[in-house]
């Protein structure tokens, strides 16, 4: 193999292919321009794909009629009684009063000294039950001799706890105190305990330290709502009032506290200017893209068209059929503008109206600018076609660089053995020609 062409004759021959070569890969490099153009436009669909995205996430938001349904409620005392409005709430003002907050049952031993231990014969038992159900429980064997931090192990550590907590209070002179907590609030999950085999009540000396003087009912919540004697389990109450939360935060018996429950404005005024923020986001991205690697691009524009199609056709009749109704337009530079004052006369005139008028089904803008972009996402559709059709003319791309590489190789090994032949030649007729010049000169009178 030759490592240094041209040492014969003195030809460059390295340098002479090298410029050939570079000639010959022209159309090569034209190739990977053309591959990084396309490549280019490839990144710039997948921006324009997760602008569409982000803009439909937009519109599936608006296009469901919750969106528009949204409601404040308020509580005249929050330090008492905390109120939270769903989708679903009816509009209205209540009284409410909280007489009685939820509690959690608790029970505590007699004093004992931490040296106690329990139990120790076959059949001791403490079976500690939550609720009504019998087998909602969980026993402690106690056929062999533990203290009372194992006891307390043995309920917090099993795997079928019932729901309830124990632990040890340590008091004064080396005594101590086990107390069991329900995990759950009100009646329903009140403790009742049992006992087997030598031990029974006296044991423990357990007593109940919720002040209910033996009435279980006490653990429950009460409230009254316009009069209206309510008690549950827990102190969140969410099935009294339709679509509202009472959280009740701290008792106040015989004081009424108002509820009020209304349309939260402000809150749909944002989410009609999330809309039309949407909308300029995509057409700025659509706008970066023109300037950039989709200037001449048609996809872009069949988009613009699309969309404007869309906002440019009024919705099914009712109050409002146009965005500009609402205060919503499109201004001389393209974007999207809201009128906040003609868009608060708009919900005070017809609430309704105006959700329909981005989410009624088939025909709200917001649910077709939706349908429409799912199109245009979808596999198959405008963009997929655009982005498979770049991604064969780079794979097309790819292997005629790589066959183009291969063919490339063979030129150039035929380059260096042809002017390495040649670089040979010339050493050899430079020898030959040495050879002679020295013949000639040694013959007679050559220096005459």
């Amino acid at each position: 193999m030759i490592t240094a062409p041209g040492v014969g004759s003195g030809l460059d021959v390295q340098s002479i292919v090298s410029q050939l070569m570079a000639l010959e890969r022209r159309p090569l490099e034209a190739l990977a321009r053309r591959q990084d153009q396309y490549e280019a436009q490839l990144s710039a669909y997948g921006q324009l794909k997760s602008a569409l995205s982000s803009f439909q996430d937009a519109m599936d938001e608006l296009g469901a009629t919750d969106a528009f349904k949204i409601y404040a409620a308020t509580s005249a005392d929050e330090s008492a009684l905390e109120v939270f409005a769903s989708s679903s709430a009816s509009l209205g003002t209540y009284n409410v009063r909280v007489e009685r907050l939820a509690a959690n049952h608790k029970m505590a031993s007699a004093e004992l000294a931490d040296t106690t231990t329990f139990g120790g014969t076959a059949g001791d038992s403490l079976t500690i039950q939550v609720g009504s159900v019998a087998t909602n429980s969980i026993a402690v064997d106690l056929g062999t001799t533990m203290s009372m931090e194992d006891i307390r192990d043995q309920i917090n550590d099993a795997a079928d706890n019932p729901g309830v907590t124990a632990t040890i209070i340590n008091g004064n002179n080396g005594n101590q105190k086990l107390i069991l907590t329900a995990d759950e609030t009100g009646s329903s999950s009140a403790i009742s305990l049992s006992y087997g085999g030598s031990i029974d009540a006296s044991t423990f000396g357990m007593h109940t330290l919720n002040d209910i003087g033996g009435d279980l009912s006490l653990l429950d919540s009460k409230i009254s709502v316009d009069g209206y004697s309510i008690t549950r389990s827990t102190n969140t109450l969410t099935d009294v009032i339709q679509g509202v939360t009472l959280d009740l935060r701290s008792a106040r018996p015989g004081v009424d506290i108002q509820v009020t429950v209304e349309r939260d404005i402000s809150a749909v005024e944002a989410s009609v200017q999330g809309f039309a923020d949407a909308y300029n986001e995509l057409r700025s991205s659509i706008r970066s893209l023109r300037e950039g690697q989709l200037e001449a691009d048609i996809t872009l524009l069949s988009i613009e068209r699309g969309l404007l199609g869309i906002l440019n056709t009024p919705t099914a009749a009712g109050t409002f059929s146009h965005l500009t109704q609402i205060g919503v337009s499109i201004q001389k530079d393209g974007s999207m503008s809201v009128n906040s004052s003609r868009l608060g006369e708009a919900l005070n005139t017809d609430y309704g109206a105006v959700a329909e008028l981005f989410a009624k089904a088939d025909s709200g803008y917001a649910v077709r600018l939706g349908s429409r972009i799912g199109m245009w996402l979808e596999d198959g559709g405008l963009i997929d076609s655009r982005t498979h059709g770049l991604d064969s003319r780079i794979e097309d791309l790819e292997d005629r660089q790589s066959a183009m590489d291969r063919r490339l190789a063979q030129v150039e090994a035929r380059y260096l053995k042809q002017f390495s032949s040649l670089d040979s030649l010339m050493s050899q007729l430079q020898g030959t020609s040495n050879f002679l010049t020295s013949q000639l000169a040694s013959l007679p009178g050559a220096g005459q």
